[in-house]
């Protein structure tokens, strides 16, 4: 067991002694000149990183726009269009007012703002009636890197009449709603 111990404090020793010995020869002085005229021997290298641009961030108020459209089969296809940014990752979800069963579907907002989804509805179709389009943007945490560096780490960039505060205290979000009337012709 000793010899182990030991073994093992020499090895450490020899890793060490070979990290601190790594440094290569050092530079010569930022001050060194050639002895031609005084000018640096070559143009010394600066750090390549240019300084980060300040990142651009929504800075307008949330706009949402929600239709739907009946289908042959009496399900619902939605269209709708936002300002929040491409890619980000909404909800849709269909909600009859008379019983509160809903149908929901995720999606992502396009390059142009808009977004679609559809069919919405049981396959033997919806009943007539009145219903919810509910649209909800999720939390910043499980949007894309792109979106977040728009809307902030906690949405905090979202502004506008349909952001609210997160139900799990994980920042805020947008969350829109309209009523939808079904009638069967």
């Amino acid at each position: 067991m000793e010899a182990r111990r030991r073994l093992s404090w020499l090895a450490a020793m020899a890793l060490l002694l070979s990290v601190a010995g790594c440094g290569g020869e050092a530079e010569p002085p930022a001050s060194s000149s050639t002895a031609g005229g005084g000018e640096d021997a070559a143009p010394r290298a600066t750090d390549a990183r240019e300084p980060a641009e300040p990142a651009a961030v929504l800075d307008e108020p949330i706009r949402v726009s929600l239709s739907a459209l009946p289908r042959d089969d009496r399900r619902l296809d939605v269209s709708g269009a936002t300002n929040l940014p491409e890619g980000s990752r909404l909800q849709l979800v269909v909600i009859r007012e008379a019983s509160g069963v809903s149908w929901r579907q995720r999606l992502q907002v396009a390059e142009d703002g808009n977004f679609e989804a559809g069919p919405l509805g049981p396959g033997s179709g919806l009943a007539a009636g009145r219903y919810t389009l509910q649209l909800s943007m999720s939390p910043a945490s499980v949007q894309p890197p792109e979106v977040r560096a728009l809307i902030g780490e906690r949405g905090e960039h979202l502004s506008g009449d349909w952001v609210r505060e997160s139900g799990h205290g994980l920042g805020r979000v947008i969350e829109y709603q309209v009523p939808y009337e079904l009638s069967h012709r």
